[in-house]
């Protein structure tokens, strides 16, 4: 047999071999005379060239399974005599390979897992000759007083000395160190503590079955684990950590499990002078002396809980279930725990296996079992590696919100997350487009005394346009969306609904389509049934955006809802999810069609190279037959005079997606152009009053100076278009007076400055 410690050769019971495998029984000549040597008939011929053997033959084969119950002598007998007068055989194990050594194992069920599990299972005694300390004690014959390590060199040169150290090498190997020092580890078996979970097994394996876990096809990690669990070592030989309540009588050996700080002092012959806080720690703990009237000295056993038990038992300990029975039984089992895929093994276990202990049943009702966070490489973070990002740093730069944000649309949970953290800024570019859409209501709803009270939803809603009763049925939708996804623990999809939602539905969509409503002076039925909309869409927004973004949603709430409306919920976290309304399909699909077309339409302009700001005379579209109805609606969108049905003209740009396409003309038409040029101005004096940082409500006095006669032409003959778009109450050509903000623009190459000021 072969190892790799010699040190534990002096603690050795037994050798073990593979039932399946074949033994040789090999002669071989050694020093004048013949030995017989046992080892794996596969690995003989390498073994013996490595031994340096060069006369050797096969004398016998058996099977492993027909070596077992061979008897042998300790090969340290004369020295460790204690173990000379135990019985040692051969017996056989599965975990027997015959990749390194002889195919032979040395069994020192004292210093090895397997090898403890070996003799348990054939009941073989296990003792131990090595103190914590790492010292030998008299069991070790010989090397009692020595240190383990020091025993290596010893145990080689006495085996050699009685001609039984065939051959000796030094090897690389992995080896267990302690974390903290360094210093190598010595592997021991000692008393200590278990839950004899093997009894629980079966049990614990059926409430398990009756968890939901998320996903499903990670449930085999944690079936599998408790299918095979063995009783669980809770002791720890430590100083720090829980101590274990279990006091022993030390005239019988009988224990006593003291349940409570206040039975232990009721048990207490003498305490400590310490606070209760410190009494419940070692050292403090273990001089509480407690005696009864059938034992005089108990004595507490000198562990500590596993930090594991600690944590296990959070679903009764969280609540301080022993005393709030009320509350902890309201809540038990807990509708759902999660942590990361490596917990199947730890946490989820632990609370699993106590709970199964204390009631019988799972603590829980669903796991969500979550991916580990890498480096944007897919790599561990670590210092060393200097690949860690910092939640400081990362916080400091684009806020709480739009990390999470990220985090909880990047990728499903149960997926390992390669962390970006340039990545942050889209999901915080997204969160500026829902802050901007809460503004733009907020600026003309209290610009046209808009009031939720007055103005209320079900009172306008006759009055609603077909855009509007849209939005509400993509409201309802996205709320059962979200509920449902959040219901199977997919938050990555809830996510992303709702900031598609946000982006796509209400942003792009939505509020495109509002503008030209909201910037009519006219106080429509429309434009404030449009308000108690929108208003309403965006308090269900906000409600579930609170689950992915609060403290954005929480500022949204008081700073907007509450404002026009008081009595809302005190905070979004109080209030109720929102009920979803009735959902019109058919008009969400003649919408999705009516921005599709819109979205053909403008990669038609993109090929033609006209931009979308640029007016055109007409958009001919063919496919589109659930759109036809909003024909004005598509008009507005794509900038066209008109919509209408055929096939393109010749010498016009199409483009063509799901069936559905449309033609734009080849160039910016001659009579147009003039109008183009209009609403290139138009965008720079919107610039300038931001810029000069005019309200939206302000109205302004405006002089362009053009340096070019088209511009020219381009604002006598728009003159009215422009002042309404802007807000003008004067536009004048020519330069400003003195004093006036302005500013120089370069329009299609041509040169104008433009000045304005607030109307006095």
């Amino acid at each position: 047999m072969w190892t790799t410690t010699p040190w534990t050769i002096v603690d050795n019971e037994a050798v073990a071999v593979h039932a399946e495998y074949d033994y040789a029984k090999v002669e071989v000549s050694s020093g004048g005379g013949r030995e017989y040597w046992w080892l794996a008939e596969r690995l003989a011929p390498q073994l013996m060239q490595m031994f340096g053997v060069k006369e050797w033959r096969v004398v016998e084969t058996r099977k492993g399974a027909e070596l077992a119950g061979i008897r042998y002598i300790h090969p340290l007998a004369d020295l460790v005599p204690e173990r000379a007068t135990r019985p040692h055989q051969i017996f056989t194990a599965e975990f027997v390979t015959l990749e390194q050594g002889t195919g032979l194992v040395h069994i020192a069920p004292g210093h090895g897992p397997e090898d403890f599990e070996l003799a348990q299972r054939y009941g073989i005694k296990v003792t131990n000759s090595v103190e914590i300390n790492g010292v030998y004690n008299e069991l070790g014959g010989k090397y009692a007083g020595m240190y383990v390590f020091d025993v290596d060199k010893k145990v080689v040169e006495d085996l050699k000395e009685r001609g039984l150290l065939i051959y000796q090498t030094s090897i690389r190997h992995e080896y267990p160190h302690c974390w903290r020092c360094g210093t190598k580890l010595v592997l021991r078996a000692d008393r200590q503590w278990f839950i004899k979970v093997s009894k629980i097994r079966d049990e614990m394996y059926e409430e398990l079955r009756k968890v939901k876990i998320y996903p499903e096809k990670l449930r085999y990690r944690f079936d599998d684990f408790v299918k095979n669990a063995r009783d669980w070592n809770i002791s720890r030989s430590r100083f720090w950590g829980t101590p274990l309540p279990i006091w022993r009588c030390q005239k019988d050996g009988r224990i006593m499990v003291v349940g409570s700080l206040e039975e232990l002092k009721s048990l207490a012959k003498k305490l400590p002078p310490v606070d209760d806080f410190w009494l419940m720690h070692r050292p403090w703990i273990d001089q509480v002396e407690i005696s009864t009237p059938d034992c005089d000295r108990w004595v507490r056993e000198p562990y500590v809980a596993d930090v594991w038990m600690d944590s296990g038992i959070a679903w009764i300990a969280a609540v301080d279930g022993e005393r709030k029975r009320d509350l902890w039984e309201a809540l038990y089992p807990f509708s759902w725990v999660t942590e990361a895929i490596d917990q199947t093994r730890g946490w989820f276990y632990s609370l699993l296996a106590t709970s199964m202990v204390y009631t019988g049943r799972a603590p829980y009702q669903s796991i969500l079992i979550t991916g580990h966070i890498l480096d944007k490489e897919g790599q561990k973070m670590s210092k060393s590696k200097g690949n860690v990002v910092w939640a400081k740093d990362l916080l400091g730069r684009y806020g709480a919100d739009p990390t999470r944000l990220y985090l909880l649309t990047k990728a499903a949970p149960w997926e390992a997350l390669n962390f970006d953290p340039d990545e942050v800024k889209h999901a915080a570019s997204q969160l500026n487009i829902l802050w901007n859409v809460v503004k733009f209501a907020d600026t003309y709803m209290s610009l046209d005394g808009f009031d939720p009270r007055r103005h209320r939803l079900e009172d306008l809603l006759g009055k609603a346009l077909d855009e509007d009763r849209w939005l509400l049925s993509a409201a309802s939708m996205l709320a059962r969306r979200v509920a449902e996804h959040m219901e199977n623990f997919e938050i990555h999809e809830a996510a992303k609904a709702w900031v598609d939602f946000v982006v796509e539905t209400l942003s792009h969509r939505y509020v495109r389509l509002l503008r030209r409503r909201v910037w009519s002076e006219e106080p429509r039925e429309d434009k404030y049934a449009a308000y108690a909309v929108l208003f309403k869409v965006l308090k269900d927004v906000l409600t579930i955006g609170g689950i992915f973004v609060p403290h954005v949603a929480e500022y949204l709430w008081q700073n907007f809802v509450r404002r026009y409306e008081p009595e809302a919920a005190e905070s979004v976290h109080l209030a109720r999810y929102p009920e979803p309304g009735a959902v019109d399909e058919e008009l969400l699909s003649a919408f999705d069609e009516v921005f599709n077309v819109f979205s053909i339409a403008a990669e038609a302009r993109n090929k033609a190279g006209i931009k979308l700001r640029w007016p055109i005379s007409r958009i001919i579209v063919r496919g589109a037959s659930k759109a036809a109805k909003y024909s004005d609606l598509l008009a507005y969108l794509a900038n066209a005079k008109s919509v209408e049905k055929g096939d393109c003209p010749e010498g016009w740009i199409a483009h063509e997606e799901g069936g559905i396409a449309v033609c734009v003309p080849g160039k910016l038409e001659p009579d147009l152009y003039y109008e183009a040029l209009a609403r290139e101005l138009v965008r720079r004096i919107q610039v300038m009053r931001k810029e000069a940082g005019l309200s939206v409500s302000d109205y302004i006095e405006v002089y362009i100076d053009p340096q070019h006669d088209d511009l020219r032409k381009a604002v006598e003959r728009n003159g009215s278009y422009i002042a309404n778009e802007v807000r003008a109450v004067k536009l004048t050509l020519g330069k400003g007076p003195e004093g006036l903000y302005g500013k120089e623009w370069d329009i299609e190459d041509m040169k104008a400055r433009v000045y304005l000021r607030r109307a006095g």
